[in-house]
């Protein structure tokens, strides 16, 4: 079965917590919470899929951001942040 990529804007609230416990990739993570579409793993085109410290800035923040979503992850290739 393969699984398409389809391009996707959504804004949200980012925010960081556990993902993949138990397994060896469980670590802290960054998500993009939003009002009604549910949760997304944030991941930054080019970005490091571990530790990105520019996504890391953006942990508390809303945003309205851009890029693919993939069967796992929203990689996102630009985002403006929404002033409250």
């Amino acid at each position: 079965m393969s699984v398409s990529n389809s391009a996707k804007e959504a804004t949200g609230r980012v925010t960081k917590h556990l993902t993949a416990k138990g397994s060896k990739s469980e670590r802290q993570a960054v998500f993009l919470e939003t009002d009604n579409e549910g949760s997304f793993l944030l991941r930054r085109r080019g970005g490091n899929p571990f530790f990105d410290p520019i996504l890391q800035n953006l942990v508390g923040k809303t945003i309205h951001c851009r890029g693919i979503l993939t069967e796992h992850t929203f990689i996102i290739s630009d985002w403006d942040e929404v002033k409250d």
